[in-house]
This record gives C-alpha cells, structure tokens and sequence, in this order.
C-alpha cells in the first residue's frame, strides 16, 4: 500500500561549527523539475522567474542534486486542499492564501512538500516526490543583493524556500536556512554542507591548474563556464601564505568564461580581512586585454568588494586578495550573471577574400558552421582574428561532435594572408583537429571548415599556452 505524507515549512520573519539541520524527508533521485512561469517583474525591474531560476542554480552549484526550470507556469495549488498531497508536480506563485489557509502572522512563503513515506507507520520520513511554493502576494517583494532593505526580498526567500524543497530544516547557525531573513543572500557554508550531507557533490572547488605565463598558480572551477541566461555561481577559499604573490599581499586567482555578453555582480566577502576584488579579462595568449580590468575594494557590503557592470563575453581572471599585506583567511565568492542579448558583440568584418571574420580574442570561442556561411570547394568556412601580442607557442584544439573537423591557421600582412599557413584534419582526439606551433606578435587568422563537404553544426574552439 502506498502511504502518502504532507509537510509543511515556512519561512516566518526577519530578525532585528555547522548546525544545518536535515529533515528525514528526501528526494531518492538526484534532480527535480520546477514549473517557473510567474508573472511580472519585480519593482527593480529583475523578473521573478529569473530571480527563482538563478536560486536553484545556487543550490544545484553546490550539490550532487539538480534542480531543473521548465518555463511554464504549474498552479502550485492543484491538488493541495484538505486531505490532499499534490498532483506530483511542482509548481511555484504569489497567493493570497496557502492554498485556501491563511498564511502565518508574518509567513513569506510556505513550501509544501509530499511523498511516500518510508515504513507503514510514517514515522521514519518519506521520499520526496512533490514540492510546491507558495509566496505571500500580500508582500512588498522585490528583488535586490546587498544589505536587507526588508523582509520580502524574493530571491534570498527562493533559497531559502529551495532549501526546504531538498529536506533542509532551519538551521542556528548564520545560514540562508536560519529561520529568520537576514543581511546573508547567498549560500553559506552551513547551507552547502547541509545539501551536501543529504546528496552528497559532484563540485571540486579547484579542479584544474591551469599554466599561465606570469607563473601563478591559477585555478579553473568545474562551473567555470558561464553561459546565457540567468547564472550564479558560489566560491569559497582561504587567503595564506603559501598562496600567489602580489605586491607583497597574497592572491588566489580563478579563471571563469562567460559565454556571452552579460551583466555580472561579483561579491567577495570575508569575516577575517578586508577583502580586494580583482577582475581581468585575458585574450587567446593570456595577455591581459586593455580596457577590461577592474578592481575594487569596499563596494559590498562593509568592508566587503564588489564589481557590478556589463562586460563582454570571453575569459577572465578573478582575483582575491587583500587590502592588508598580511591578512589571510576564509572568503567566499557569489558570482550572478544576466544575459539578456545571448548573441556576442564581437565585430565582424568582411575581409579582401570576401568573407565575414569575426574578431575574438578569447580562448575559449564557440561557433556554427550553417548553410549561410561563405562557402569554398563546397565547404563552409567560419574565420576568426585573433592577435598575438608576445612570442608564444600555443597549442589549438579544434572540436566538434556535428561534423569531421579541419583547421586552418594563417597570419595577416597588410590585411592579407602572410607565409604562414597550417592546417591539421584529425591531430586531435578522434576526428577533431589540432595545431601546436609558435606564433610571433602578430595577426592571425583561425579558420573552421569540414572535412567533407556541406557539413554544418557547432563547434569549440580551445586555445591554451605550451609553457616550457
């Protein structure tokens, strides 16, 4: 006989070692669908679903468990009247009431959470599979980082909300599942290392070392890669002596790619010193791009750094560091990224060949090859510029699961092509293509095409240093 349970958890008020506390209530999978489609944007202009969006990403970032958005837009009600347990899928909105009761004296949201129960008593918890939300639509909400302004500031909710979604009880410790709104908008230590103890993570903080041309020590995290849409992204790490060195103060360096252009918001907070944030965007040989370095100190909260503004798509260096020339100490990151135009800004300009090259300096550059592109010997050909500003032996990969791969490297002279030319069909991995070779400054051009003529699809392209 399948025995069904019903739990209910609220987030009530704002409040003028580890204590997560986890319910006995789970999911036995490791992802769970959302229905996001509210309506409306909040009074600063952010839409809800993207704020919703971006806090299951929070959790999903730090955990083995994923949550999945569906946009489209699921009554969080149906099937939740007395007696009731859901209709087995989860849906989120603004209400007046908690499906049909009265919210609680200062209740911002309830999460309602269903499932079958693990022995026939129901006493030893059951397995999750419905979780609805529900926000007070009596609230003044918005949606802001930063300092609390007041209670309803939706995002921090949704975290929190979420958080009671995966099994999270409330937590004494400062935590975004303590019972009570505060300052705190991202996930804290004690949160992740709830989620964690339930689901364990598939996250490496520092998973790759990546060599560089100034001899740090420079780390790429497994959700370095941030692609269009709504994105955050979480961080932690410790300031200390064996760290990098920069002008006598220690420094830990993160490499993170952003797909497209974005809006981005990246705070570095820290209990234990006062906290300098450097961001640096890098071109193909890891020169540092003119134009595209920031730097700040005390614009979060406190002491805290923060760097807000639009930048361009491609690969940056993020830098922790410190005021004080001695401090060191535990930090932690939140990165949120907004693209509301995923197609980049890079210009493009059409050559003396005749055809279109797109000007990109990163790394990392992905693209398509479609039935528009300008066409040779029954190929399509994308072409990229990239420029070189050091002598540097560089090693390019060329991928793509579409199409048989081939590449092409030549320099430019005076806008045309110089003595240089390369070109490799299957030196990478199955038949993939790569060039190693030494570049001096200059211009050069990368070219995409197919090994077989007509092909289309999409393609990366990888672009990394050989260090003696």
């Amino acid at each position: 006989m399948r025995i069904t349970a019903l739990l209910l958890l609220t987030l009530l008020s704002i409040n003028s070692s580890h204590a997560f506390n986890i319910s006995d209530n789970f999911w036995n999978t490791d992802q769970a669908v959302f229905h996001v489609g509210i309506s409306g944007s909040s009074p600063t202009g952010g839409t809800w679903n993207d704020a919703f969006k971006r806090s299951m990403a929070a959790w999903s970032n730090v955990s083995n468990f994923k949550f999945i958005a569906v946009d489209g837009y699921l009554d969080p009600c149906i099937a939740r009247g007395a007696g009731e347990f859901g209709d087995g899928s989860t849906g989120v909105d603004f209400n007046a009431t908690v499906c049909g009761t009265e919210f609680g004296e200062s209740t911002l949201a309830v999460t309602l959470t269903a499932g079958q129960c693990q022995n026939q008593q129901c006493t030893g918890g059951f397995t999750i599979t419905d979780a609805d939300i529900v926000f007070n639509s009596g609230e003044s909400w918005d949606v802001y980082s930063g300092p609390l302004k007041s209670a309803s500031e939706f995002e921090r909710v949704a975290l929190h909300e979420l958080g009671h979604a995966l099994g999270l009880n409330h937590s004494t410790e400062t935590a975004i599942m303590q019972a009570f709104v505060s300052d705190s908008d991202t996930l804290q230590s004690d949160d992740i290392a709830g989620v964690v103890s339930i689901y364990g993570t598939t996250e490496v903080a520092q998973e790759i070392t990546i060599s560089n041309i100034y001899g740090v020590t420079l780390q790429a995290p497994s959700n370095a890669t941030i692609s269009a849409g709504s994105s955050s992204n979480t961080q932690s790490g410790t300031l200390s002596s064996s760290d990098n060195q920069l002008d006598g103060k220690t420094l830990d360096l993160y490499q993170y790619t952003f797909k497209n252009d974005s809006s981005i918001d990246i705070q570095l907070n820290s209990q234990v010193f006062d906290p300098l944030l450097y961001l640096v965007r890098v071109s193909a040989t890891q020169a540092a791009i003119p134009g595209s370095t920031f730097v700040d100190d005390d614009s979060g909260s406190g002491n805290n750094a923060r760097i807000s503004q639009p930048i361009q798509a491609g690969t940056y260096w993020l830098g922790v560091s410190s005021e004080d020339s001695s401090a060191q100490g535990d930090y932690e990151i939140s990165i949120i990224s907004n693209t509301s135009n995923p197609p980049s800004s890079f210009e493009t300009f059409t050559s003396v060949y005749g055809v279109d090259v797109l000007i990109n300096p990163n790394p990392n550059i992905s693209g398509s090859l479609v039935s528009s592109d300008f066409k040779f010997n029954d190929k399509f050909l994308d072409l990229v510029q990239i420029e070189v500003t050091a002598t540097s032996t560089v090693q390019i990969d060329l991928n793509s699961s579409d199409f048989d791969a081939s590449l092409l490297l030549v320099d430019i002279v005076n806008d045309e092509v110089g003595a240089l030319a390369l070109q490799d069909d299957d030196g990478g991995d199955g038949s993939n293509s790569r060039i190693e070779t030494t570049l001096s400054p200059g211009t050069y051009w990368l070219g995409v095409t197919s090994f077989s003529a007509n092909e289309t699809g999409s393609y990366d392209i990888a672009i990394t240093l050989v260090l003696p």
